[in-house]
């Protein structure tokens, strides 16, 4: 019998360099998907690429050695030995695999947990796949539980609640005392990955009024257009300080490149207008004495690290809910799966039955010439009734086992135990369960989101 399977590589598992090498744009990820159903015989699947993970959610009657196949195959294709991926894959089938997927939407496996970006990264690879006809009715029941869960551990946890980065809690803070950021002048001192963060984070709050101040033009110029922001030169940062509202500086100087005599100067020609700074450089980029000026309000990196570190053990305790809440999706889902494998063993039993009391009621019907209508009626209504009783315990006994919350496979061995004892041919009966077409591309209607 089919079921879920997912593998792949995240940041738990392996290093960036591997985790690089395996990415794929989504050009890629189109081939990709092609090959895997017609190579390793997936007969469901996605790819979820990111910076932290690589990962292959497919569905298969091979269950882990489908899993292994399809990462060898990923590999190659990027010019891999697949031998060089062991001890940093993971594969995991049935439940485990349904509660990885799960995880993952929700950010309980990410980096930073709770962070929102990966959900949109699992809906684009959903629609990815969808578009390419490589979904069908598991994995889309599986991907709508996923969705559900992320919705859910998000609005009945606080696990998302409290800026989890640097740069994130310097644009929070900013808020905390601004309010609404849009009408604020904001200066970036730096274009390096943390000044990029703080920039990101800036634009989401509302700025508009942005400008990137870094020593080497070029790499300024291409962050400030990155941003949408304005570009100025290394020799205005004393002008641009002069007009700023909020400065985040993130240079890479061995020396502070605000001082206090510098600050000093700019604050005569502010006449009293009160400057904000965070300084999230290590070292510092802003003299600690610019804080005996009147008016110069001064964080550091100790600052806001300190702030990250307590949202972060929030968000750790927050997580356990968060698993409770995944638990009961995943338990919904496998419960489904199972009630599928059964239901067409239930149809089976009942169409046999049916046509066993049709057959035996037309060889006696020349024994039974002299019977009224009523009468003849009334012998079919025996016969179909006798069959129905006779069946009613072995189905109750089926779908029991497929709504049961037990682990193992107490359904599909039910299953396979109805097909034996009443001659059903189960392949063909399980093949009933493998023809529900592939979702469609171009849906009308998408999972829960």
């Amino acid at each position: 019998m089919s079921e879920l399977v997912a593998a792949g590589v995240s940041h738990k598992t392996a290093p960036v360099e591997l985790r690089e090498r395996l990415a794929a744009a989504p050009e890629e990820v189109m081939r990709a998907l092609s090959a895997l159903r017609a190579e390793v015989g997936l007969q469901e699947v996605m790819l979820v690429s990111t910076c932290n993970r690589v990962e292959i959610y497919g569905v298969s009657a091979e269950g882990l050695r489908a899993g292994e196949r399809a990462l060898g195959m990923l590999a190659a294709a990027r010019g891999i030995d697949p031998a060089s991926l062991t001890g940093h894959t993971f594969i995991r089938a049935g439940r485990e695999a349904a509660s990885h997927i799960c995880r993952v939407a929700a950010s309980l496996e990410s980096m930073v947990v709770g962070e929102p970006q990966i959900l949109g990264q699992v809906k684009d690879a959903y629609d990815l796949a969808r578009g390419q006809g490589t979904i069908g009715a598991i994995l889309d029941r599986c991907l709508t539980t996923a969705f559900r869960a992320a919705k859910r551990v998000r609005t009945e946890t606080a696990i998302a609640r409290g800026a989890a980065s640097v740069p994130s809690v310097a644009v929070e803070l900013a808020r905390s005392i601004f309010g609404e950021l849009r009408e604020c002048a904001v200066l970036l001192v730096g274009a390096g990955e943390m000044a990029q963060q703080a920039g990101v984070h800036l634009k989401a709050a509302g700025v508009a009024r942005l400008t990137v101040v870094n020593r080497g033009e070029a790499r300024g110029q291409a962050l400030a257009t990155e941003l949408g922001a304005h570009c100025a030169g290394w020799d205005d940062l004393a002008e641009q300080l002069l007009r700023a509202d909020i400065v985040i500086t993130s240079t890479g100087s061995p020396q502070p490149v605000i001082t206090r005599a510098l600050l000093k100067q700019v604050m005569k020609g502010r006449r009293g207008a009160p400057i904000f700074l965070v300084d999230i450089a290590v070292p510092r980029d802003v003299e600690p004495e610019v804080t005996k000026l009147d008016q110069v309000f001064l964080y550091n990196i100790d600052d806001l690290q300190g702030i990250v570190d307590d949202n972060l053990r929030s968000r750790a305790s927050e997580a356990e809910r968060a698993d409770a809440l995944v638990d009961q999706e995943v338990a919904e889902l496998i419960s489904w799966q199972r009630s599928r494998a059964v239901g067409p063993v239930i149809q089976r039993l009942h169409q046999q039955a049916r046509q066993i009391a049709v057959t035996e009621l037309e060889r006696a019907r020349g024994r039974l010439r002299d019977l009224s209508p009523e009468q003849h009626k009334a012998v079919e209504a025996l016969a179909h009734g006798i069959v129905q009783k006779l069946l009613h315990r072995p189905i109750t006994a089926l779908r029991g086992a497929a709504g049961s919350g037990d682990e193992g496979p107490a359904a599909l061995g039910l299953a396979d135990a109805a097909c034996a004892l009443f001659q059903l041919d189960l392949e063909e009966t399980r093949a009933m369960v493998e023809e529900e077409p592939v979702a469609a591309p171009l849906p009308t209607t998408r999972p829960i989101r």
